[in-house]
């Protein structure tokens, strides 16, 4: 039925961009991963809020996924006339909207039957792109002030909608913006992010890390979890932490599993982080150690060079770090011992407590 689509999805498409020419319209935003290749379509079947709907993924010849599309089909009626509308609706990988096509001709029109024009396409699409707006927290009935004028005209008369909502349509296209919203920020985009999320790996992970988009990056983020094997992303992790905001560097330490923390190349490069981020990320970092269900020996080997580089709060955090581990080791004690006494009598107050309650141990786990 639709073997054309898929013939004309087969190319370089979606790049951010807009078009209109006299046949084909079409607006998208940027891509996470451009399409540069010859690809092939997998067709999944879900059920929305509307119908029983046909989500295409398109991937690359490798298997990355680009991006979703639907193929929406619904009669838009003005004063009791309808004509069919054929609109494509695309998402990203990371189900966020990515644009929409219009192509053989078709249209977007208003309630007084006039086309949209350039702008107002471009309005759409903006507004389209932003999933904070209000409109769904509405139904088309509450959007517009006189209900009995829905079954006469879909798209409602100009003026007619709530004031405090103006801003977030196109106007004399009520019905259109509020319907495609919903339609983009629905059910089907939940569909598409579970998809990817059944795809996620290292390297697709990585993909999506190096997107312009920030919300492509939190997605990710939010997700880390999710990946069985972490050496792969470790030096894209230790980058954001050194050079990314401070709500990434957050989002990120914050996702780590406990599984995860078993990690000895993760535990090694999150503790190299000590002195080269900012406070609350440091303590962050020192508050994971301390959630990894057993330290690697390699982090303590690690900490004795740079003991004296440490502050007193640095060396507080180590020290309480190394005791819920229960961690005894000769070579760090010694090291410990040739820093007393110290110039900061509360840090040699720490330092002596450990030393002491290393003394008193009645652990027999042996040296780490």
């Amino acid at each position: 039925m639709i073997n054309w689509i898929k013939g004309l999805l087969v190319g370089a498409l979606l790049l951010p961009f807009s078009f209109e020419n006299g046949e084909d319209i079409r607006y998208f935003q940027q891509s996470t991963i451009p399409l540069t290749d010859s690809s092939e379509l997998i067709v999944t079947t879900i059920y929305d809020s509307l119908s029983s709907q046909d989500i295409y993924q398109v991937k690359t010849s490798t298997g990355t996924p680009v991006h979703y599309y639907i193929v929406f089909q619904e009669g838009v009626c003005f004063e009791n006339e309808c004509r069919p509308l054929n609109i494509l609706i695309y998402w990203n990988i990371t189900g966020r909207y990515l644009g929409f096509e219009l192509v053989d001709g078709e249209f977007l029109s208003k309630f007084d039957h006039e086309p949209f024009s350039q702008e107002e396409y471009e309005e759409l699409d903006q507004l389209l792109a932003d999933p904070f707006l209000p409109l769904g927290n509405y139904t088309f009935e509450e959007l517009v002030k006189s209900p009995d004028t829905v079954s006469q005209s879909m798209d409602g008369v100009s003026g007619a909608t709530m004031k405090d909502v103006l801003e977030y349509i196109v106007p004399g296209a009520a019905y259109t913006t509020h319907k495609l919203w919903n339609l983009i920020h629905g059910p089907i985009q939940q569909e598409v992010i579970r998809l990817t999320e059944q795809q996620l790996n290292s390297s697709l992970f990585n993909k999506i890390l190096q997107s312009k988009d920030q919300s492509d990056q939190t997605w990710a983020l939010e997700r880390i979890a999710q990946l069985s094997d972490l050496d792969s992303v470790i030096e894209s992790m230790v980058r954001i932490l050194l050079e990314g905001e401070h709500f990434q560097s957050y989002l990120l330490l914050k996702s780590l599993s406990s599984k995860q923390l078993e990690s000895e190349h993760l535990q090694l490069d999150l503790f190299s982080l000590i002195g080269k981020v900012d406070y609350s990320i440091e303590n962050m970092i020192f508050d994971k150690l301390v959630d990894a269900p057993h330290l690697h020996p390699s982090v303590v080997h690690a900490s004795i060079p740079i003991l004296e580089e440490l502050n007193g709060p640095q060396l507080g955090k180590l020290l309480k770090l190394f005791s819920h581990h229960k961690v005894k080791n000769l070579e760090f004690n010694q090291a410990l011992k040739q820093m007393v006494p110290h110039d900061n009598s509360f840090v040699e107050r720490q330092l002596l407590q450990f030393l002491e309650n290393q003394s008193q141990s009645t652990d027999s786990s042996g040296d780490l």
